[in-house]
């Protein structure tokens, strides 16, 4: 998997060292009960297994300043489009990082995997997530039950979409892929005293 650099952050795939930082951050109530699969109390062991992507998920964990501060990701469904989600440990939040991160994933998935176009959805109570789509340009196309494992229980949650012909305009100015092979061939240049 890709990693993308945006103007602040970093998006790189979650690691099995993330474990501990994620039950801390993901498994503050604030935060799980805002996601519709992070189940609270979380467990190290429920985080692990969490960290680890299914068939058809993209996950990156959110880094800023070699630290981890959330996740961010989606899932293709049959139709072809993208399901996106994301969260972010409360110290981060009200910074615009989860902005930055989404248009950056939301981009790599227009530009790099071609998809026709994503959906999200935020519970009714968490306007954060709604301002977070509206930046991007997705617009409410339904309202609904969604399960929040935290909660135990279904919860309304407003649907949104984002075409990928809408959102080209919207695109981030700050954002490039970093293929593994190249990190690496950067990093040992810096060390060697090269260009990078």
């Amino acid at each position: 998997m890709v990693t993308l650099a945006t103007e602040r952050l970093l998006l790189r795939p979650f690691r099995r060292s993330d474990a501990a930082e994620f039950t801390r951050l993901a498994g503050d109530w604030a935060v799980a009960a805002m996601t519709s699969d992070i189940p609270y109390p979380l467990t190290q062991s429920q985080a692990i297994g969490w960290l680890k992507p299914g068939r058809g998920e993209v996950r990156f964990a959110i880094e800023l300043e070699g630290r981890l501060i959330g996740g961010a990701g989606y899932y293709r469904r049959r139709s072809g489009a993208a399901e996106l989600g994301f969260w972010l440990g409360r110290p981060w939040w009200g910074r615009g990082y989860a902005t930055e991160a989404t248009r950056a994933i939301v981009h790599y998935g227009f530009r790099a995997r071609r998809l026709p176009g994503f959906t999200s959805s935020h519970f009714v109570d968490n306007w954060a997530s709604a301002g977070v789509l509206r930046k991007l340009g997705f617009e409410p196309i339904g309202r609904g039950l969604i399960i929040s494992v935290a909660r135990g229980h279904d919860v309304e949650a407003l649907t949104y979409w984002l075409s990928a012909k809408h959102a080209m305009h919207m695109l981030p100015p700050h954002m490039k892929t970093v293929h593994p092979a190249a990190r690496w061939r950067t990093w040992l240049s810096r060390i060697a005293g090269g260009p990078a």
